[in-house]
């Protein structure tokens, strides 16, 4: 055995921990045998228990020496913090006796593991009044960074518990911020809530694979998918980021040769994403980390510019990327081997990823208040100016109105008789016009009304912003009834209907028309879907309830029902209110006749 390889530990009664602890090291593809009979020239100290020696091609060996002077056995604890590890193998040699522990790491089962943890644990036992000899050889198609400790059980556990809450608060953190973007997508619709969502999910994992906890909680023991998980998390994380900033910094309507840029850029990372399937760990790694690097550079320079364009969120997007691109750039440090004088990786990336999540989090959501409140202020703006027209248009018909009476002061006598006459004329027009609108066979408002009515109210619904219900109603079988028993009866029957329909109806503002033939219309103004449904069924109901008395005698009669409710929105027109709701008819009628079906047909937002 190697002697004076490494300064030997002392493991006595006050030991807790040593972090870092030191050891020699070598690269070989020597076995064990020839590992332990190297010179001490092979060997390299290491004295800062955090070696990082980026990629190499060769396994890493690692030697150090434990002594127990003590008079008990001293259970011990060797971790190694870097769970990115594709194999670890510890050799422990005690009087010339050589035991060799099951290999652990992120491609070994994860049965193997003597500790259930998301770090890689070796359980060892030091025999009383022993120095023994230990040899780590580590195989890695990744960096090869080996932060070795070593710990009693308790302290461990009181080291683990600190560690493990603080990770557990932050990505907890993270999560909601994914669940309360997902949420606001649900309500919103707005497509950048859903990207945010994504975006803070990616990192989210990103940090779960690196902190080891998706290999501990969610292995699937799918070796292709673990050798290309990083470099897809930290690709997938940027295309996103890409897609926000072109969302927040509104390139589309504002900025199209910048949007150009981002998009070229874009479809070169969905590349390069297609091609990590097929590459090698290092090599997908390297390919993920030097493209996203490249599209963030490109991203921070289109929101610097827009910053000093005064764009008002270009400067918090800013912070944002620089980040998230200071996350990528360290990530190259360590994937090289270059973060000796840099902070730990976990942290590193937790401070950096909690800064990106946190600012295009409050991004998004400024934007969305924002554009509420230019809609509000829209509106007020065109309320504002329709007042100011009513107002220009009372005192131009107040101006008429003096001048009509100065008029008729002149030509009272010789015009008291045309007065007279114009009144009756006006009362003719009016009653005529009330007849035009109304039914003749119901005394219900006719289809020319209806339409008129719907368009009324379908503005009014987009303006008030409330849901606008239009049911379409059938007679059942009413050929039959005229077939059979004359038109009379059908007659009789459709009055029935009109009768039945106006009962229920409780509300003033609620409109019935007489659609054409047996076919009936109603308008219910501020009523959503559920509510349609009730005074459907109600009318349907109370028909049912009660035979027809006609002219040919008692007629039991049926309806079916098509709803649709909706708020009106700028880019639909008010007959599509009638399609929707004719096509649920057509679906009760498909489906029996004698019920009531709603049609439910997503109404597309406003263009964002």
């Amino acid at each position: 055995m190697p002697i004076g390889y490494a300064a030997d530990l002392i493991i006595d009664n006050q030991f807790s921990s040593s972090k870092p602890l030191h050891f020699h090291y070598t690269l070989s593809n020597a076995a064990l045998a020839e590992v332990v009979h190297l010179n001490r020239e092979s060997w390299h100290q290491s004295t800062d228990g955090t070696l990082n020696l980026g990629l190499q091609d060769q396994p890493t060996w690692l030697h150090f020496s434990l002594s127990n002077p003590t008079n008990i056995d001293k259970q011990l604890y060797l971790l190694l913090a870097h769970p990115l590890i594709d194999s670890v193998t510890l050799f422990q040699s005690h009087n010339n006796a050589l035991r060799q522990f099951d290999s652990i790491g992120d491609r070994e089962p994860l049965k193997n593991r003597q500790i259930k943890d998301e770090a890689l644990i070796f359980s060892i036992t030091l025999k009383a009044k022993a120095t023994d000899q230990f040899f780590v050889k580590v195989n890695s198609e990744g960096n090869i960074k080996l932060p070795l400790s070593l710990w009693t059980p308790e302290a461990l556990v009181q080291n683990k518990s600190k560690y493990n809450l603080i990770t557990g608060i932050f990505l907890g953190f993270l999560l909601a911020l994914v669940l309360s973007n997902a949420l606001l997508f649900a309500l919103t619709r707005k497509s950048r809530f859903l990207l945010g969502a994504c975006y803070i999910a990616s990192l989210w994992a990103l940090l779960t694979v690196v902190l080891g906890f998706s290999y501990r909680y969610f292995n699937f023991n799918y070796q292709w998918f673990q050798t290309i998980n990083i470099a897809l998390l930290f690709l997938s994380a940027t295309l996103l980021l890409n897609q926000l900033t072109e969302r927040l910094l509104q390139l589309k309507s504002e900025f199209k040769k910048l949007l150009r840029i981002l998009r070229v850029i874009f479809v070169s990372c969905c590349i390069a994403l297609l091609f990590l399937p097929w590459m090698s760990y290092a090599n997908g790694l390297a390919l993920s980390l030097y493209t996203s690097a490249i599209n963030l550079v490109i991203c921070f320079i289109v929101c610097a510019f827009l910053s000093f364009k005064q764009h008002r969120y270009a400067r918090l997007l800013t912070i944002a990327l620089a980040s998230h691109l200071f996350a990528v750039i360290f990530s190259l440090a360590v994937f090289n081997g270059h973060d000796a004088f840099l902070p730990d990786m976990p942290k590193m990336l937790m401070g950096t990823f909690f800064i990106s999540s946190m600012f295009i989090s409050y991004l998004l959501i400024q934007q969305f208040v924002d554009r509420r409140d230019f809609k509000i202020h829209r509106q007020q703006q065109l309320l504002a100016e329709a007042k100011i027209k009513d107002n220009l248009q009372l005192e131009t018909i107040k101006l008429q109105q003096d001048m009509e009476e100065d008029l008729e002061r002149r030509i009272q006598e010789h015009t008291f008789e045309l007065q007279v006459t114009l009144r009756e004329l006006e009362d003719k027009n009016r009653e005529l016009e009330e007849k035009n609108t109304l039914d003749a066979l119901t005394g219900i408002r006719n289809r020319s009304y209806f339409d008129k009515k719907l368009t009324m109210e379908f503005r009014r619904s987009h303006r008030e912003e409330t849901p606008l219900a239009v049911i379409m109603l059938d007679i059942d079988h009413f050929k039959k009834i005229n077939d059979s028993i004359g038109h009379l009866a059908g007659d009789d029957a459709i009055r029935f209907v009109a009768n039945s329909i106006q009962y229920c109806l409780k509300r003033p503002s609620d409109e019935v028309c007489r659609y054409g033939g047996e076919e009936f219309a109603i308008i219910l103004p501020n009523t959503d879907t559920e509510g349609a449904i009730l005074v459907a069924q109600a009318i349907r109901q109370q028909i049912n309830a009660q035979p027809v008395q006609t002219v040919a005698g008692v007629v039991n009669m049926t309806i079916s029902a098509g709803v649709f409710s909706a708020i009106a929105q700028r880019q639909q027109e008010p007959s599509q209110y009638t399609a929707f709701a004719d096509k649920a008819l057509y679906q009760a009628k498909h489906q029996g006749r004698d019920q009531v079906c709603s049609f439910e047909h997503p109404i597309p937002s406003q263009s964002e």
